[in-house]
């Protein structure tokens, strides 16, 4: 005798194998779901699994290469024999699977989630899982994903059994209009016998009789206008009955031939296109043998084309279980499975364009969740593209990212397009990063973000150097005369601001011609370097040293709280520049004049007017000195 235990588990397979989906090949309605949740949970394999009484078989896979597995060795019985759903988040850390076949070899699980599917009557029949190669994290909402996908996978699977009960809903009426009909003949046998009702019963008769030709009529109407094919036979296997989506189909109307001679004659073949349709496998066949034939792909070649075609049917029985022929309904799917193909193409022509251009192209959805993202993510940030989708930004590239783009993104999801330009350093790169972000409207309400980045160092580098051009004397370093008008009308201002005097500072290399003539241009040049030089060392950072033109130097020197303070800075300079200059390998002795203007008051032009006149002065004097003045006479 049976256990408990025993009998729940013969009851389990019984309702598994009644489904009728053991060995069958994979199928798209299925395929969708694990693509889908490989999708959804970021994860490299997907099963619908089926646990049979010794193995474990997969209807869809997605990652994995077996079609099926010892029941000894599979996760999802565990999840079958618990009735509820299994998440191992990491499989070295579970005793019940460290040592699994599975986990230390390929393919090397290392995670697994499991969503029990039921039957009608509530049997777990199998599940929906995800594994991973890597251990993982499974949270609720990741849960209810998992639960409410294994919902659709088993709706899909009891499907069959759903339209079976319907039909057999629809046969019980049936019976029961034939019920009625024998009771009516009942009745009418009995008005027979009284003949003041002869005119009741006839009247009744007519009656009957025109519901049944109204009925034909509408279900002929009905068969003629549908776009679904309808072919039936005879108990016999005569076919009966060709609607006119069958004859459009076919390209021909009802032939008296028998099973053997369909395929040839109507062009039937297997879903390749190529081999002849084999009489056992005839849907209309199938269905004649008593087979409840659910979307059964074919392919119907006519000389205008072929046609792809799934085809549901069933036997059709009398009242008392006599054999009446059968029905089977053809749906032309060429133009969908056509225009799937034409989506994937482009799809895949799509993502080809966007891993290649050199941008990071994204779209982020209305709760900030990455939908898209090309290569160059991974490129460069590190970041796997896949790994991105359903997470949300500071999820999936940090805080550090987020945080100065939220504002824009903030914006784009009111409806209003933003841009912003970011320097980061990742992965030992230092990058100007120029990003659009576009809201996606649909109906005036935004549906998402459009995410367009490109790298704009290169450009943001050559407008510096072009601005280090045009403001840096080629020779010195120094800022050149456009620099130093710039700073002097910067310093007049902090000066004014401040209530702080400052000065301006003129000065010219004595008889630098003599220097050019005697010893050449590279001497003189490398003289105009070093001079550049000491200037520089000789004041403060906060001071300009800049060179005007040829011999002519100038500083700005802020903060100078007087014009005798302004004498010790000429004599500092003084003292740097006497000493000997080293040129072509000989001490030479270079001179300088200097003038300097203070003001408490500073105006541009006072000021370069007073230092040019201390400069002729210092000249006139000989050379090799320095004037004080002050400009404005303050």
């Amino acid at each position: 005798m049976l256990s408990q235990q025993e009998l729940a588990e013969e009851g389990r397979v019984k309702a598994l194998r009644a489904l009728a989906v053991l060995d069958t090949p994979q199928e798209d309605r299925f395929d969708r779901f694990t693509r889908i949740a490989a999708a959804a949970f970021g994860a490299p394999m997907a099963l619908v699994s089926l646990v049979d009484a010794h193995r474990q078989w997969f209807k869809s896979r997605i990652g994995l290469d077996m079609c099926e597995t010892p029941r000894s060795l599979a996760f999802c019985s565990h999840a079958v024999a618990l009735d509820e759903l299994l998440v191992v988040p990491d499989t070295h850390l579970d005793e019940r699977f460290a040592d699994h076949p599975l986990v230390v070899g390929a393919p090397f699980v290392r995670f697994y989630a499991g969503q029990p599917v039921y039957s009608v009557d509530g049997q777990p029949l199998g599940t929906l899982c995800v594994l991973d190669r890597q251990p993982r994290q499974f949270g609720d909402a990741d849960k209810r994903m998992l639960r409410d996908l294994a919902q659709m996978v088993q709706d899909e699977l009891n499907r069959g059994v759903l339209v079976a009960a319907r039909d057999a809903a629809q046969m019980a009426l049936r019976e029961l209009n034939v019920e009625l009909e024998r009771r009516v003949e009942d009745r009418t046998r009995e008005l027979h016998a009284k003949n003041r009702l002869l005119e009741q019963e006839a009247q009744q008769r007519q009656q009957a009789q025109q519901a049944l030709v109204q009925k034909q009529e509408l279900l002929d109407a009905v068969l003629e206008s549908v776009d679904v094919g309808v072919v039936a036979c005879g108990a016999d296997g005569a076919l009966t009955l060709f609607n006119r989506a069958a004859r459009d189909l076919h390209g021909s109307d009802v032939a008296h031939l028998k099973a053997p001679e369909w395929a040839h004659h109507y062009g039937l073949f297997e879903e390749d296109g190529m081999t002849p349709l084999d009489e056992a496998r005839i849907p209309l066949a199938r269905a004649l043998r008593g087979e409840n034939v659910k979307d059964a792909p074919m392919v119907v070649v006519r000389e205008r084309g072929a046609h792809r075609v799934l085809a549901s049917g069933r036997a059709l029985k009398g009242p008392n279980g006599e054999a009446l022929g059968a029905v089977v309904a053809l749906k032309d799917v060429t133009e969908l499975a056509e225009s799937r193909a034409r989506i994937v193409e482009s799809e895949e022509r799509l993502r080809t364009i966007a891993d290649n251009v050199p941008a990071l192209i994204a779209y982020i959805d209305s709760g900030m969740r990455y939908a898209f993202a090309n290569q160059r993510y991974q490129e460069w940030f590190g970041v796997k593209s896949a790994d991105m989708l359903g997470k949300t930004v500071p999820e999936a590239m940090g805080e550090a990212f987020f945080a100065p783009r939220r504002a824009a993104l903030e914006r784009c999801l009111d409806g209003h397009a933003s841009a912003l330009e970011i320097e980061e350093e990742r992965r030992g790169r230092r990058r100007v990063i120029s990003t659009t972000y576009l809201p996606h409207l649909r109906g005036g309400a935004v549906q998402g973000i459009y995410v367009l980045s490109t790298d704009a160092t290169s450009a943001r580098e050559y407008e510096r150097q072009l601005h280090a051009l045009a403001h840096s004397d080629h020779l010195t370093g120094l800022p050149n005369r456009r620099s130093y008008e710039e700073r002097l009308v910067q310093a007049i201002a902090r000066a004014r601001r401040s209530a702080m005097a400052m000065a301006l500072v003129y000065l010219d290399v004595d008889h630098f011609k003599q220097v050019n003539d005697s010893l050449g241009h590279a001497s003189g040049d490398a003289v105009l370097r070093e001079f550049a030089r000491r200037l520089s060392g000789s004041v403060r950072a906060t001071d300009t040293v800049a060179r005007l033109a040829g011999d002519e130097f100038v500083i700005i020197l802020e903060q100078v709280g007087s014009a005798r303070e302004c004498g010790r800075i000429a004599d500092k300079l003084l003292d740097v520049l006497r000493a000997e200059f080293l040129v072509d390998g000989q001490p030479r002795r270079i001179t300088v004049s200097i003038g300097i203007a203070w003001s408490a008051h500073p105006e541009q032009a006072t000021l370069a007017h007073a230092a040019d006149e201390a400069l002729y002065q210092s000249k006139r004097e000989g050379r090799d000195t320095a004037t004080v003045l002050t400009a404005g006479g303050h």
